[in-house]
């Protein structure tokens, strides 16, 4: 018995350890990206930091100036709001005093005056020069509800300096065809050189748009805003709505909010998991222990109701 307690303890031990570790896990991982941008490096040893093995540096991804890797950036956002003329405005003010334009923007949705209108959503992609990036989208996570924010940085370092080494050879190699042109006799040989030369210049015209695309996209980050307005009861009128309209929809209000209820305990469900398996472990380990505790008790009264009882007298032979 003893050694069955033994083993049941130590597995709850091992069960207890075993999800420590995963939550401890979890939580490691979690932090390994920094929303805001922020990549940390271990440095040597040098006479700059005093010979400091520990010390660190920050590097500001969105900063983009003080490096030869060319890196595009592009920051996706999702914005909810009540007051969105307020924090649409917001975010032009904000975009022009940051150097950057609209590419692009898509707006649906009516203004929230009846309780039929269901608001406005804006989509929109807003170039920012890179060494204003950080500030604006500072600027604009102070103001607004941001509930989503994603950062996608693409390194195209080798893609570039590859392109801009074909550009210089090529344009060496027109260079000798012209030298070689002007020294051409025959018509054969000056059609020839006309030719090549006229590839070539196809070429880098191809490849002088690819290198100015990318230094435009390197100078200036892509932020993709969807802007969505939330309409509250209290800024619209009922007044025009008759008595079918307002109950649908008291019962679509109603019905709302007990999808967000059970949603929400099913969430709460899930993540409490581990705890009420760890629970569930604990409370078998005590029952056990309870009925084992009462089948010995039941075993040792018997035994002593066994040992005090006199010995029963034999029957009479006939």
């Amino acid at each position: 018995m003893k050694r069955f307690f033994a083993f049941l303890i130590a597995l709850a031990m091992a069960f207890c350890l075993f999800t420590a570790c995963g939550t401890q896990k979890e939580s490691y991982s979690s932090n390994t990206y920094d929303w805001q941008g922020v990549v940390t490096e271990e440095v040597e040893p040098s006479a700059d930091n005093g010979g400091n093995v520990s010390g660190q540096v920050n590097h500001i991804l969105v900063s983009g100036v003080d490096t030869d890797r060319k890196l595009i950036y592009q920051v996706n956002l999702g914005i909810r709001t009540e007051q969105y003329n307020e924090d649409y405005a917001w975010i032009m003010q904000k975009l022009t005093e940051c150097g950057g334009y609209i590419y692009s923007e898509y707006t649906y949705g009516t203004q929230p005056e009846t309780s039929k209108d269901s608001g406005r959503s804006t989509s929109m992609t807003l170039k920012v020069p890179i060494e204003k990036l950080e500030q604006f989208l500072n600027s604009v996570e102070e103001k607004s509800n941001v509930i989503s924010k994603q950062m996608d940085v693409e390194d195209t370092t080798d893609y570039y300096y590859d392109t801009e080494t074909r550009i210089e050879l090529l344009e060496t190699r027109y260079a000798k065809l012209e030298e070689y042109l002007r020294s051409a006799s025959s018509m054969e040989d000056i059609i020839t050189l006309e030719s090549e030369m006229s590839d070539i210049l196809y070429q880098l015209d191809e490849l002088k748009g690819t290198k100015r695309g990318l230094d435009n996209q390197v100078a200036y980050s892509t932020v993709n805003i969807d802007l969505e307005e939330i309409v509250k009861a209290s800024s619209v009128s009922y007044e025009s709505d008759g008595l079918g309209e307002r109950m649908k929809n008291g019962i679509v209000a109603t019905f709302r909010g007990v999808v967000s209820f059970l949603e929400n305990l099913l969430v709460f469900l899930v993540a409490a998991l581990p705890v009420f398996a760890l629970l569930g472990v604990l409370a078998l380990i005590v029952l056990l222990i309870v009925k084992a505790c009462i089948r010995a008790g039941k075993n040792r009264r018997q035994k002593r109701n066994a040992s005090q009882d006199p010995a029963q007298p034999l029957p009479p032979q006939a």
